[in-house]
């Protein structure tokens, strides 16, 4: 009985949620749709996780944003438009399709000019931007194999001050010994492990792990 209670408790919350906190426009409503359609939703942030993203871009005051994972554009919307008239997203993504595909979604809305999409590896291509920065915020969302890399190359160009923000950070309950989904392998569940610890070092971060469905580890960088 406690379980029946529990899930329509998440359900009612949600709904609560997506209703005061995650309202869309046509244009976050159809990448969300197309996403669906080829069976990729669950792989970006929820409607409720993009308005956190967005606010977290603005509180920051942020001008300049690196991402890593663009896939359908979501994320990248809700960021975008969290910038001034003279900020830049610039977003790294592997697969060509996505590119095409967000670059079709991001045309159509008034902050297509603030979006710079990279296709490539993101571990070659983010040393593409190192003369561009320091940059005011990073977003990590990407393969997560490679996030300690994503890090690395973050705290050298992210600016004292700045924010960098990592999602999923929870490994669908790895990192805290209770998994969900079986496909990650040890060497990604303690990379995660060591990405949260390093982000939660108070000597160089003022940071916290916002516990949202799959996680979302946020520090402000010290130095």
């Amino acid at each position: 009985m406690r379980m029946s209670h529990d899930t329509k408790e998440q359900e009612l919350k949600q709904s609560y949620l997506q209703e005061h906190f995650g309202g869309e426009d046509s244009h976050l409503q159809k990448i969300r749709q197309v996403a669906g359609e080829k069976g990729r939703e669950g792989m970006q942030v929820s409607p409720v996780e993009g308005r956190l993203l967005q606010s977290l871009v603005a509180w920051s005051e942020a001008k300049s944003v690196v991402e890593f994972g663009l896939l359908f554009g979501y994320s990248c919307l809700w960021m975008a438009r969290a910038l001034p008239e003279d900020g830049i997203i610039h977003s790294l993504e592997k697969d060509p399709k996505m590119i095409e595909l967000a670059t079709g979604h991001l045309r159509e809305t008034e902050v297509w000019s603030k979006c710079h999409l990279l296709e490539g590896d993101a571990e070659e291509t983010m040393n593409t931007l190192n003369e561009q920065g320091p940059f005011d915020f990073v977003f990590i969302d990407a393969n997560k194999g490679s996030y300690l890399k994503y890090l690395e190359w973050a705290e050298k160009n992210v600016r004292k001050g700045g924010f960098i923000v990592g999602d999923n950070t929870f490994l669908f309950g790895h990192v805290y010994g209770v998994p969900n989904e079986e496909r990650w392998g040890q060497k990604q569940i303690d990379g995660m492990r060591e990405f949260n610890a390093r982000l939660a070092d108070p000597s160089r971060y003022q940071s916290t792990l916002i516990p949202t469905a799959e996680g979302l580890t946020v520090a402000q960088k010290l130095f």
